[in-house]
């Protein structure tokens, strides 16, 4: 019986490898984007490293660029701006103070080849609520920075799944 399941099991795994399995749209992105200028402002920020890591294991070649004047018009430049993070209070507490808080983490991006935009600037954001707790100040604080990590993340998936919906 246990012979029959590590032969099932194997036997699994080996159709899984065979059936040309990759991560969800990593084949479209590079078959659409071979190379892209990347313009950014803040080439070492988290979200800049995050996303430039996330197009080259999409097997993209990337040019990163901090200059507007240094693209070349004849090739795709990816432009996109500084993250900006937004937090407001969202409910207080009974002693008058703010105990959830609301967060907002947004770029503007835009896709272009010389004059013409294949995706106009546009807007994206993620946001996520959390509650404060004031017995545990450094507590809060690590929470606020696991949720900023993670909202880099789905942003940078939001970019990509808008590179992927881009027309040709």
């Amino acid at each position: 019986m246990q012979t029959l399941l590590r032969g099932a099991l194997l036997l699994l795994v080996l159709a899984s490898s065979a059936c040309g399995f990759s991560l969800r749209g990593s084949e479209q992105l590079a078959s659409r984007y071979s190379d892209l200028q990347y313009l950014t402002l803040q080439p070492n920020s988290e979200f800049s490293r995050l996303l430039r890591r996330a197009l080259e294991s999409a097997g993209i070649e990337l040019n990163v660029i901090t200059d507007t004047g240094a693209t070349d018009p004849e090739r795709l430049v990816l432009a996109v701006s500084d993250e900006q993070l937004a937090r407001r209070p969202v409910s207080v507490n009974p002693r008058a103070r703010a105990a959830q808080y609301e967060m907002r983490l947004s770029v503007d991006m835009l896709l272009a080849r010389g004059e013409s935009e294949l995706i106009p600037l546009q807007a994206l954001s993620v946001e996520r609520s959390y509650f404060e707790d004031i017995e545990n100040i450094a507590g809060t604080q690590e929470e606020v920075a696991i949720i900023t990590d993670e909202m880099r993340l789905e942003l940078v998936n939001q970019l990509l799944r808008r590179l992927q919906a881009a027309p040709s």
